[in-house]
């Protein structure tokens, strides 16, 4: 099998889950990759966006709620909790400039993560942080703040040279900034990433029977 590419979060959301339920998250890999991207399955897409536009154009505020004001009713509760506490946050990049951002990749084990931060800001005392937006209702768990923090930080002189990464658990105004250090990380993820790769191999090749 030739090396496989997912995206930081779907690394992690693999590295969470145990046992049957790691087939259930292959299986939804395997799945986002052979189909069209489709906006309508980006449950975040519209605030996500509306957020970065917010960032480019200089009055959050305004751009903000006319982004809620437009939000489909079936996601207009979540999209309000997310920004209030981006508006929350938003105090901390008062007087920052922002910074282009890039893909970067970290590779293991046959198995390559993309990281591309959501936005980057570089302070008056000219450190630059990279920072990643965590949207779910449910509470990012400091383990896997801490797996993606490394993995970000592993990628960061192609995605971002020079910056610190940063997870934001938006809805709580969490930011997670320590970078897990030591030498069990990188066997950690190696292991985990040739063991995700092993059972994409073992889900094709059942599909392919």
């Amino acid at each position: 099998m030739s090396t496989i590419e997912l995206p930081l979060n779907g690394f992690v959301d693999y590295l969470r889950t145990r046992g049957a339920a790691r087939v259930e998250v292959a299986h939804r890999h395997i799945t986002q990759s052979v189909e069209p991207y489709s906006p309508a399955r980006d449950f975040y897409r519209r605030i996500l966006a509306a957020i970065l536009a917010a960032r480019r154009s200089g009055d959050d505020r305004t751009v903000l709620r006319h982004a809620l004001a437009e939000a489909p009713p079936s996601r207009r509760d979540n999209y309000e909790a997310v920004v209030s506490g981006w508006l929350k946050f938003l105090p901390q990049l008062t007087d920052t400039e922002n910074v282009p951002v890039n893909t970067g990749r970290w590779h293991g084990a046959g198995l390559t993560v993309r990281v591309t931060p959501h936005l980057a800001a570089r302070y008056l005392d000219d450190r630059v942080e990279a920072i990643f937006l965590y949207f779910k209702a449910d509470p990012l768990p400091r383990k896997d703040a801490a797996a993606m923090l490394w993995l970000a930080a592993a990628a960061m002189p192609q995605a971002c040279p020079g910056a610190k990464p940063v997870i934001l658990d938006v809805r709580r105004g969490k930011a997670y900034r320590d970078i897990p250090t030591g030498g069990d990380y990188p066997a950690w993820l190696g292991a985990e990433a040739g063991g995700y790769r092993q059972l994409r191999r073992r889900l094709n090749t059942v599909a392919a029977d």
